[in-house]
């Protein structure tokens, strides 16, 4: 048998009489597909009677469905017909929809309501005062990174590098077929330049490329130099037409 406890309820609390009828469900571990009525709708009058509110305005939801529990307990105290085949559909089946359909909304928006309270709990670090220096200032055209000398003069000087005759080769060494070549990729050798200018602030074009290298680990290491160029990380410069081609690091500010 149960009993409600005797304190004062406000209407308000709830957002609609099935948010009341599926409290009551939920409190009392009802099955919703097999609503006792009668229990139910005598809690739910028990409710209405202790309930603060007394507008009728904010009532008349609850009223409504009051009285739709009523009928539904009036059906089903009929007594039933001898004949089964004359029962008619459950009158608790269209209450037991809208509760189904409820519960899936109120999962839904406690879903998130979950959310919403771990998103407030995020906190976001503004930019660097370096970061909004840099989105307003002018991105610069690649131009300017090489300085006056074109990819023409670059592949000139590129055909240079490859046409120059290759160190001797090692006969004995030479012998050995089974031992693989070294494999160089374009990260390898932007990594190799990059230490280069730290070592070496102002590189020549030619000087990047090791003296016992390849024909393969020369290709990869021009390369890694268009590569940098794009990446707006290094300078290149010639101060004479057809003169020694200069690599820089980029910092910031124009090489001559």
């Amino acid at each position: 048998m149960w009993k409600l406890e005797q304190i004062t309820i406000r209407l308000d609390a709830f957002e609609g009489p099935l948010d009341l009828l599926y409290h009551l469900i939920e409190k009392n571990e009802i099955d919703i597909y097999d609503i006792p009525i009668a229990r139910l709708t005598d809690q739910y009058l028990a409710y209405l009677d202790l309930a603060e509110d007394r507008d009728m305005d904010g009532m008349s939801e609850f009223l409504v469905m009051a009285a739709t529990l009523l009928e539904i307990k009036s059906k089903l105290l009929l007594p039933k017909p001898k004949n089964e085949a004359q029962e008619g559909p459950d009158p608790r089946e269209e209450l037991v929809l809208k509760l189904l359909e409820y519960k899936k909304i109120k999962e839904v928006t406690e879903d998130w309501r979950q959310r919403e309270e771990e998103a407030a709990l995020l906190l976001f670090k503004e930019a660097d005062k370096a970061v909004a220096q840099l989105k307003g200032k002018k991105p610069q055209e690649l131009e300017e990174f090489l300085q006056g000398v074109t990819m023409e003069d670059l592949y000139l000087a590129f055909r240079q590098v490859m046409d120059r005759k290759e160190t001797k080769v090692d006969h004995v060494r030479s012998a050995f077929k089974g031992v693989p070549r070294d494999i160089f990729t374009v990260q390898e050798k932007m990594n190799y330049i990059r230490d280069m200018l730290i070592l070496q602030p102002r590189s020549t074009f030619f000087t990047i490329f090791r003296k016992n290298a390849d024909k393969m680990e020369k290709v990869v290491t021009f390369l890694a130099l268009l590569e940098l160029i794009k990446r707006k990380e290094v300078h290149i410069f010639q101060t004479t037409n057809f003169g020694e081609i200069t690599i820089t690091k980029y910092d910031g500010r124009d090489s001559a």
